[in-house]
């Protein structure tokens, strides 16, 4: 049907022909008639209130149809000239206001689908204008085209980076009606990374949280503002912000939700991290003293992240902290720290002698197991099978066989062919105790670490070999044969002049070992194998994390934050 306007002009046209033998007249007969398949007919018709519905929709659907015939090729020449013609005139229009709620909504998701740069005073307007409820689609492909642009690079406008703060600073979880909505702003926020976030950051980590949070209080302060805060000030290595860091992670009502962000964060900017670490591990700094934690629970807080950071200035203070620890529970925590450390001759020795000062029945370590079975399990992370001896000889002081398995794994990762029959009969004396079923898991394990040690003896390409043979669905525990492969890799190939090739030998099976259990194995003898740090392989870990992303497995993708950080510890060791 045609429209009034192009019949008006049909009738023109005709009157015109009708007089065409009058020269005289035909000028003033005829006019000018704007073509319908012109984009710019329609940008007109945008300053009409009566017809900027419908120009708004005839220009999108211009849009969209010259995307599909280029294959949504945005770059195409034909789809930058027509975005040239109609960007700048339909922002002015949103930006201007006036329009009904669903019309005002397709023009911002057309210009958020475009990702123009010339859109951005249409996003700051959305966003500046957000009402909870009522414009969530609106704010959402804001978002979305905020976050697109942020990752191509586009140079974004500050009053696009300052009204994407300001909804976030004011959305609530508890009130949100959409999903979605608070998922794409969460990521454009990160994606954004702009410096001014930083000071905006620290300020909401600085807001309290009371001891019992409402649920409301727990989803808006911790899970969103504080949480997204920690990932700001984490992309954005502010160092600026460490301290209130620190202090959040020390805060006993942020701990649970923040702590693992925070000790990230802090991994990504070691260097600066560390120094405050120490004071707080030391208690010489008085701000870091915050009330609310029992059994000296917050050293061992700080000491966790020391050994996430795994470089030599917070071993030594862990070492020097250690004779002072009042509790069960501080002393089992710093000794766990040290086996994560670079390795030092001191560390060893004030392992066992924490690990002898904790009794069999000490009840005030909040480890979930005793402190001594916590410790004896840590110990294989030393990498040195001459511990069998001494943990062969703690089995038997356990006071039970639950305590006694744990012993069995460790001693089952480090044993040497010269040592497994000592852990065979061990093994044969825990069957005698304990029920078969949980037994026959045990026994399982340790017939999978011994055909690795059976194979490969003293071999270690042997070993690296094992890690790629397929690793079956049953039993649960086959992965052990990796695991026990990568450990006997540090053992006879960890020597000074052997653990760069053994090192590279592991990094590149990395990619082909896809089972929880190994991969963390394999990872953290890569780490182990690199004492000084070791950029280049940090990088390469940093693609194997990527690939994993982009392929989307998420089994793969769980395991691989232990990947990354292994990275980060590997880049900023040796600073």
């Amino acid at each position: 049907m045609k429209t009034a306007h192009t019949l008006v002009c049909t009738l023109r046209l005709l009157s015109a022909a009708a007089t065409i033998a009058a020269p005289l007249v035909l000028g003033s007969a005829l006019v000018a008639c704007d073509d319908e398949n012109d984009p710019k007919t329609w940008v007109k018709r945008l300053d009409d209130p009566a017809q900027k519905g419908k120009a708004i929709e005839r220009l999108t659907s211009f849009y969209e149809d010259g995307m599909t015939k280029v294959g949504n090729n945005a770059d195409d020449p034909s789809i930058k000239s027509l975005l040239d013609t109609i960007v700048d005139p339909m922002t002015k229009v949103y930006v201007a206001g006036g329009l009904d709620d669903k019309t005002r909504f397709d023009l911002m998701k057309f210009l958020s689908e475009t990702h123009d740069v010339r859109s951005q005073p249409a996003i700051a307007k959305a966003l500046t204008s957000y009402e909870n409820g009522k414009t969530d689609d609106e704010a959402r492909v804001s978002c979305e085209s905020i976050k697109f642009m942020a990752n191509a690079g586009t140079k974004l406008d500050q009053t696009v980076v300052d009204a994407l703060w300001g909804v976030f600073a004011k959305f609530q979880i508890s009130k949100a009606k959409s999903q979605r909505l608070y998922q794409d702003m969460h990521d454009a926020i990160l994606a954004v990374k702009d410096p001014s976030y930083g000071d905006h950051a620290i300020d909401k980590l600085k807001v309290p949280v009371p001891d019992k949070p409402s649920v409301d209080i727990q989803q808006d302060q911790l899970s969103w503002w504080q949480l997204t805060s920690v990932q700001i000030i984490s992309d954005l290595r502010y160092t600026k912000a460490i301290k209130q860091l620190i202090i959040t992670l020390l805060t006993p009502t942020k701990t649970a939700t923040l702590g693992a962000s925070i000790q990230f964060a802090l991994l990504k900017m070691a260097k600066d991290a560390e120094p405050e670490l120490i004071k707080a591990l030391n208690a010489s700094d008085p701000d870091y003293k915050i009330p609310g934690w029992d059994d000296e629970t917050d050293k061992g807080v700080i000491a966790r992240v020391l050994a996430q950071l795994g470089r030599p200035a917070g071993r030594d203070a862990i070492l020097a902290a250690l004779p002072s620890a009042g509790t069960g529970t501080s002393r089992t925590e710093l000794a766990q720290a040290l086996v994560q450390m670079p390795s030092d001759p001191r560390c060893e020795p004030a392992f066992l002698a924490a690990y002898k000062a904790v009794p069999w029945d000490d009840t005030d370590a909040l480890l979930g197991i005793n402190p001594r079975i916590a410790l004896a399990q840590s110990s294989a992370n030393f990498y040195d099978p001459t511990m069998i001896d001494w943990l062969l000889k703690e089995m038997k002081g356990a006071p039970d066989y639950a305590g006694r398995a744990v012993q069995l794994e460790a001693e089952a990762k480090l044993m040497t062919p010269d040592k497994n029959d000592d852990v065979a009969v061990a093994l044969g004396n825990l069957k005698k105790e304990m029920p078969a079923d949980g037994f026959a898991q045990v026994q399982s394990m340790y017939d999978t670490t011994n055909a690795a040690l059976l194979k490969c003896k003293m071999d270690v390409n042997c070993y690296v070999g094992i890690l790629d043979e397929p690793i079956p669905l049953k039993p649960p525990t086959a992965y052990y044969k990796q695991v026990k492969a990568t450990w006997m890799a540090v053992i006879y190939g960890g020597s000074a002049a052997q653990a760069a090739a053994t090192r590279t030998a592991l990094l590149g099976k990395v990619d082909k070992v896809k089972n929880t259990g190994a991969r963390i194995a394999l990872v953290e003898a890569i780490d182990e194998l690199s004492p000084k740090g070791d950029v280049p392989s940090a990088d390469a870990l940093d693609k194997i994390v990527a690939a994993d992303t982009k392929a989307g497995d998420k089994d793969v993708i769980s395991t691989d934050n232990t990947v990354a950080q292994v990275a980060w510890r590997l880049r900023v060791r040796g600073q």
